[in-house]
């Protein structure tokens, strides 16, 4: 079962999407070009991928692309599952990522927590030390 996306608005409400703005770029098997062709670019994130288990990936709609389309996309994602929303304007992105910088945050930390319990590699708490005094 497919369902069409999100999107936050300016006011702060979710409102499901009457279409996909990636959907006619799915013939692409390319996330990058799928992402390219529907107009939107790489603008930021909110955690850093592959080194949390947990962050959004935002994208920026071009300017000449702008009007119906989304402002924002973002892809939420994990170590093997994604997401993908939208924001219609920056207010709303920064909504957006308010709600889920306290779930990212506790995902660092408790990923950090986890590496320095672990005695066998260079993230261990012995590892770091080592490092801090090298």
């Amino acid at each position: 079962m497919t369902t069409l996306p999100f999107m936050l608005t300016t006011s702060g409400t979710w409102v499901q999407l009457e279409s996909d703005p990636l959907a006619p770029f799915r013939h692409l098997d390319d996330w990058d070009e799928e992402v390219k062709s529907a107009g939107y670019y790489r603008w930021g994130s909110l955690g850093r991928r592959d080194d949390i288990p947990l962050w959004l990936e935002i994208y920026r709609v071009n300017i000449d692309k702008e009007g119906s389309t989304p402002c924002f996309l973002v892809v939420l994602s994990n170590s093997g599952f994604y997401e993908v929303l939208y924001a219609e304007s920056a207010p709303a992105l920064m909504e957006l990522q308010s709600r889920w910088a306290p779930a990212i945050q506790a995902a660092a930390v408790t990923e950090l927590l986890g590496r320095l319990d672990d005695s066998t590699s260079k993230y261990g708490f012995a590892g770091l030390v080592r490092k801090a005094l090298a």
